[in-house]
């Protein structure tokens, strides 16, 4: 008759920690295979969109462009920065996601472009309007957040996936 001491059990408990371990890690950092949208990703995701629009806030030509622009321009730069953000986060996030089935692209996408969009519209009201920029005379302040979305989508964007991928 085999026993099994306390002493066995405790090893067996050990080798499964760390087994479980070495199994995440390898996903982590040899794989990369992406994680589930959280808190952290948001956060990383307002300042890679804080960082670029700060960078085209303070351009001249900036008010220029935005006055000039019409609606299609407009429409244009949104379907872009859609196109742009789907186009990052399939080929920097989704295709590392081993498990396709469990993880349909439209759910992996959705939450992402949402919150990147979502993210860039907010910092880019925020520093036109932290910055006076809407009271300048002759530019409509919805183009001039149209226009730096665009570019804190971006930022938004590669700052979490390129961070973690």
């Amino acid at each position: 008759m085999v026993r099994i001491t306390s002493e066995d059990v405790c090893k067996h408990t050990k080798i499964q920690q760390i087994a479980s371990d070495v199994r995440l890690i390898k996903e982590e950092i040899v794989e990369k295979i992406p994680a589930h949208f959280s808190v952290k990703h948001i956060v990383s995701a307002f300042l890679g969109a804080l960082l670029m629009g700060l960078t085209f806030i303070f351009k001249g030509l900036l008010l220029q462009v935005a006055s000039a622009l019409s609606r299609t321009h407009v429409i244009t730069i949104i379907i872009s920065t859609v196109v742009l953000l789907t186009a990052e986060i399939y080929f920097v996030g989704y295709e590392r996601v081993k498990n396709k089935a469990q993880r349909s692209f439209l759910q992996f996408w959705f939450k992402r472009v949402i919150t990147y969009y979502a993210i860039a519209m907010l910092v880019s009201f925020f520093l036109v309007y932290i910055y006076g920029i809407n009271t300048l005379a002759g530019v409509d302040t919805t183009r001039v957040v149209v226009a730096v979305t665009l570019p804190c989508a971006v930022g938004a964007s590669l700052a979490d996936l390129l961070k973690q991928y």
